[in-house]
């Protein structure tokens, strides 16, 4: 009798698990669905501090959103994430060589005349490129996914002077959350 018992409790155990695992799942909402070499529906857990993200262009290769909140203490951010032929066999930005990494911050340099860079990494371990622009008024992020380019762009709010590390690590903590789910789509006939 006791081990039905022990049985009975140890399956309502792993139900509950199962149970919360598929909830937490569930909270993530889908950013949209990019269909290049494979589709993905891209998933993010709800935002906190009250950011909403808004969707304004997205096509079957390139996705562009809006990241914002009403509290004017925090900042604003713009995500672009856009399929590029040229690193279609590059699972994530840490198989890039170190000369092609150069080439990725060498392109910021045709924008601004100084850069400060560094390299952070989401839970999962993906290589994020940070690009700061000096004097706090913007930054980026930037990695590569499944050929995919994602790139966020930074910038303070109405009552910030400058970005601050919390700031970067708010993008770090939004990018290590969003998950690219493979989509089965059916053959054209």
């Amino acid at each position: 009798m006791k081990k039905i018992i022990a049985l009975v409790l140890c399956l309502m155990m792993v139900l509950t698990c199962a149970a919360a695992m598929a909830e937490a799942e569930a909270e993530k909402e889908s950013l949209g669905v990019l269909k290049v070499i494979g589709a993905f529906d891209i998933k993010y857990s709800p935002l906190p501090n009250d950011y909403k993200v808004n969707v304004y262009m997205q096509n079957d290769m390139t996705l562009i959103a809006n990241i914002t909140t009403s509290k004017a203490e925090l900042p604003q951010m713009g995500l672009i994430i856009a399929f590029n032929d040229e690193w279609a066999d590059t699972e994530r930005l840490n198989d890039v060589s170190e000369e092609d990494m150069e080439a990725i911050k060498d392109s910021f340099f045709e924008e601004y005349d100084e850069v400060e860079f560094d390299i952070k990494e989401t839970k999962s371990g993906t290589k994020l490129l940070i690009a700061k622009i000096p004097g706090g008024r913007e930054a980026y992020v930037y990695t590569i996914y499944k050929g995919h380019e994602l790139e966020m762009e930074i910038v303070p709010g109405a009552e910030e002077e400058a970005l601050t590390d919390a700031d970067i690590e708010r993008v770090v903590a939004f990018l290590s959350d969003m998950d690219f789910v493979p989509v089965e789509t059916q053959a054209a006939d």
